[in-house]
Order: structure tokens, then C-alpha cells, then sequence
């Protein structure tokens, strides 16, 4: 399988950082093993391959983990080049830039990507979600569009939900769920009622 059969063009939203696909693949490419994506010593396969390619000094724009495959965006001045690794493979990937604003100060150096925050993510998330069957779905890694910093946003689903939504620091720590920790507190103060006790203990 050649990297010019991928034949995939995703298009880069500058002014909100957001991915969106404006085109498919062929259809031949191999998926087999992307779930080993999602683990440190299968991402790391991913990141190297991508390394060795752009070079150590390259800088990224997003990276995201999905079934479909390890999806590396990365910055060429105002352009954006990408690769995606999947089924044990890298391809080339055709990015455009669309949107009006610049690329400036939302990229970040290729070395921030650190494979050894995806086993810590996977078992943390699994932890905090308190959901026996949570499975993590999309693994996102870019600057936040609000205060630009650089984060790990992660989705699952499990326990009869879907759309869950965890948030990491780069190195994989400060796993946290905001949606679901909300939901939470807003469930604890409803069944605290006027109980005064009971609607402190809710916020400690």
C-alpha cells in the first residue's frame, strides 16, 4: 500500500482548530490493530514512524487517535501537512487550511507528544468514569481554542452512555471529567435538598 493511494484531504478550521473531513479514503487501507492505538506501545509504533518522517523538530497541530487510526497534523508555515498511521502503516495526508486568521501560536513542537500519557489516560479515565465498561474512543491532543493550552481531550462511552468526555494534561496526568463531575454535584445538591449538611458535603 502506497502513500499516495490514502488519497485523503481533511481541512484545517484555523479560527477554531477544528478537523473536518472534505474527502475519504480509497477504501483499501488496512485498519487491523488500531486498537493497539490507544495503548503507550502502540502509539509509540505511530509516533515514530511520523518522527521519522517529519523530524524531530516538526510542529503539530492536532493528533488524534481513533479506530480509523493515529492522524498526525502538522504545521508548514501557513500551511499544514498531515500523515496517518494505520493498520501498521504511514500514509501521507492532504490537509487544507481553511478559515481566515493564522496557524501562528496555535502549533506546539513535535516533542510535546509524549506516547507514555496513552496507558496512563486509558487507566485513569477508566478509573474516574467509574464505568466497569468504559471504552475510550478518540484520543485528541492540541491547544485548547479557549486559553491555549495544550491538552488531551478524551472521549469514551460505556455504561449504556455515549459522548463522555475526560481531559488530560500532555504527560497524561490531571485526568478529569468536567461534564460528569457537573452532573454529579448538580444529582448530590438535588438530593441534599435544604439540608444544610448534606449541600456542604456536596462541595467539599
Amino acid at each position: 500500500m502506497k502513500a499516495s493511494k490514502w488519497g485523503l484531504t481533511m481541512c484545517l478550521a484555523v479560527s477554531a482548530l477544528v478537523l473536518a473531513a472534505c474527502g475519504s479514503s480509497s477504501g483499501d487501507t488496512s485498519t487491523d490493530g488500531n486498537s493497539d492505538l490507544f495503548t503507550t506501545a502502540g502509539f509509540q509504533k505511530a509516533f515514530d514512524a511520523v518522527q521519522d518522517k517529519a523530524g524531530e523538530n516538526a510542529q503539530a497541530l492536532q493528533v488524534q487517535i481513533t479506530e480509523g487510526g493515529a492522524d498526525f497534523k502538522l504545521r508548514s508555515g501557513e500551511q499544514a501537512t498531515g500523515f496517518v498511521y494505520t493498520g501498521g502503516d504511514l500514509h501521507d495526508e492532504k490537509v487544507e487550511v481553511i478559515g481566515a486568521g493564522s496557524l501562528e501560536g496555535q502549533d506546539y513542537p513535535f516533542s510535546e507528544i509524549d506516547p507514555a500519557a496513552i496507558d496512563k489516560i486509558v487507566s485513569a479515565v477508566k478509573s474516574e468514569g467509574r464505568v466497569s465498561d468504559l471504552k475510550v474512543t478518540v484520543m485528541t491532543l492540541e491547544k485548547s481554542p479557549v486559553d491555549g493550552k495544550l491538552k488531551w481531550t478524551i472521549n469514551g462511552e460505556g455504561g449504556g452512555r455515549i459522548g463522555l468526555v475526560y481531559t488530560a494534561e500532555p504527560d497524561g496526568s490531571n485526568v478529569s471529567a468536567p461534564a460528569t463531575e457537573a452532573s454529579d454535584l448538580t444529582e448530590c445538591i438535588q438530593r441534599a435538598g435544604t439540608d444544610v449538611d448534606k449541600l456542604q458535603a456536596c462541595t467539599q
